[in-house]
């Protein structure tokens, strides 16, 4: 283990602030953002892994983010090596980290907290609970069961599932089928034993093998691509031109919101500007996950002959594979064909993210991970949690009525409208923390937050130009919330679920009495912009109403008109 052990196995129990189950990205942010803020706050971290990293520490070796590296992990470290002259990380289309890069960073951040001294770690330790409600952390290898006390339990809800963490196919296969996770797929691929290569699965892993593929020297004859259902992606390099440009790109995102008929029209507009994709345009995708893919990925998609659209596989025997709507022969004869499991999520759900309605994240005594209430963003999304945990009095339902995310069966499937309610939510959330401005201060100087001012072109001079010059990304972004709370969408009737919940009112609002403890955590902190201005492109205009503009800002904003 990387990690050694922190406790003592001598004493009845070990005593912390917060039990966080789960060293995943979701766990790791809410503890840095928590320690960052809360100078008083202890933690143990149990993690049934021997590393942290989650699902990470599972992926194959050839594996990327999809999303950019300056936005991904916790606030307080930077993950991408793009940066500008003070240091902070510049946003680019190209910077994406390896799974290795990403593992590497996971134990930097749990070194940090090792050396402030609030922190104990139990790694390949799993978490339980005995019949009088005592929590109890066992150790894999040894057995040894520890005690916990704790004021409150932090705990990751999903079911993220990835290729190898399955011990075998999920169907019945014959014993001469060559099979095994993409994880195996380099070794094969240099071995050149096989003649095809049959891919299970059409997202973001299935996408990766297929690239990798490719872009490794096997020939587009040489694969057969079995996907159960068509997929949307986003194709990042139509998406966002550069640092300079993403203001600018954004419009394209926002436009549509405003002026087609329905949510499926801008979708079809979005692949019409370049920004989304379907591999047959002649098929409507049911799925869309948010697996983002660049122009030369998708020529590659598209140049795959056989690709098979019959549902998932039910069991392949030594001549075919068998599928929910229908039967294929083998590509090849068994001891020439190679089959790469990229099977995730087999429950159908958005990456084993699938909450149920009346979800609560603040339910007492227990803070519930799991919903993004930031769009696609698990890390920004856990960090302002521990924001809410560590600022807004302990109040549940106050607390909860901040939040805003998408719960039930409905409303948590991976269809094109997860793009939209994604959204929605965070419009929602934005303007229910904008009546308390420093929270949106967090928001705009935290590093994982997509649109922080410090990753982007102009800063916040240009976050506000952006807001309240020519483009109007504040007014476009306010009407598509009008758009959705008035039935204005035909394909969009209940509000993502959220008909007629009104936003909190701001004198409901209960803060803590901020403590004169200055916090020892980072160790090293690094430089941020500082700034009083707590805007985004997606508050409400009542919210930015309220806040002052410094002159400094205005005449920035001047120049650039």
């Amino acid at each position: 283990m990387l990690f050694e052990q922190q406790h003592d196995s001598n004493s009845s129990a070990v005593s912390a602030t917060y039990l966080v189950i789960g060293a995943g990205t979701a766990g790791l942010s809410f503890i840095d953002s928590l320690l960052t803020l809360d100078a008083n706050a202890t933690v143990i971290l149990v993690d049934r892994n021997s590393q942290p990293g989650g699902h990470w520490t599972k992926s194959y070796p050839f594996v990327k983010l999809h999303q950019t590296s300056c936005n991904y992990g916790v606030n307080s470290l930077p993950l991408s090596n793009i940066r500008d002259k003070k240091g902070n990380e510049r946003f680019s289309v190209h910077d994406l980290a390896t799974g290795q890069e990403i593992l590497d960073y996971y134990v930097q951040v749990v070194e940090q907290f090792l050396a402030c001294g609030r922190v104990h770690l139990y790694f390949n330790c799993e978490y339980s609970k005995d019949d009088s409600g005592i929590h109890l952390v066992t150790n894999i290898d040894t057995n040894e069961v520890t005690r916990i006390s704790c004021k409150k339990i932090v705990v990751v809800h999903n079911n993220v599932l990835v290729p190898s963490m399955r011990n075998g196919a999920p169907f019945p296969i014959d014993s001469s089928i060559n099979y095994a996770p993409l994880n195996d797929l380099p070794t094969h691929i240099e071995s050149k034993q096989y003649k095809k290569y049959c891919v299970i699965g059409a997202g973001k892993t299935g996408s990766d093998a297929i690239t990798y593929l490719l872009r490794n020297g096997v020939d587009q004859s040489a694969i057969t691509w079995i996907t159960s259902r068509d997929v949307w992606y986003f194709v990042r390099d139509g998406l966002w031109g550069g640092y300079k440009t993403f203001r600018k790109d954004t419009v394209k995102l926002l436009d549509p919101l405003v002026k087609c008929k329905t949510l499926l029209d801008v979708m079809l507009q979005y692949e019409k500007d370049g920004m989304m994709a379907r591999i047959d345009t002649s098929t409507m995708p049911k799925v869309f996950k948010g697996a983002t893919i660049d122009k030369s990925e998708l020529a590659g998609f598209r140049s795959i002959k056989d690709i098979v659209r019959m549902g998932r596989v039910t069991s392949i025997t030594s001549d075919e594979i068998k599928l929910e709507r229908g039967t294929v022969p083998l590509p090849a004869s068994p001891v020439d064909t190679f089959f790469v499991d990229c099977m995730a999520d087999l429950d159908g759900s958005f990456y084993g993210y699938r909450h149920p309605e009346g979800f609560k994240i603040f339910d007492g005594n227990q803070i519930n991970l799991g919903p993004t209430i930031v769009s696609f963003n698990f890390s920004c999304s856990s960090a302002v949690i521990a924001y809410i945990e560590t600022v807004f009095e302990d109040d549940s339902d106050m607390r909860n009525n901040l939040l805003y995310f998408p719960a039930g069966e409905e409303h948590t499937k991976p269809t094109y409208k997860l793009f939209f309610n994604q959204f929605y939510f965070q419009c929602k959330v934005f303007a229910a923390l904008g009546a308390y401005p420093p929270a949106m201060q967090f928001v705009l100087n935290s590093r994982t937050y997509l649109d922080a001012p410090c990753h982007h072109y102009m800063g916040m001079p240009g976050l506000l130009w952006a807001m309240f010059g020519p483009m109007q990304l504040a007014k476009k972004a306010n009407k598509f919330v009008e758009r959705v709370e008035s039935g204005d969408f035909p394909d969009c009737q209940d509000c993502f679920g959220c008909a007629g919940r009104k936003l909190p009112d701001p004198k409901e609002l209960k803060i803590k009495e901020k403590s004169m403890v200055k916090s020892n955590y980072p160790p090293q902190k690094k430089s941020k912009p500082k700034s009083k201005l707590s805007l985004n492109c997606c508050a409400t205009v009542d919210v930015i109403e309220k806040i002052e503009v410094s002159s400094t800002v205005k005449k920035a904003v001047k120049a650039k008109s």
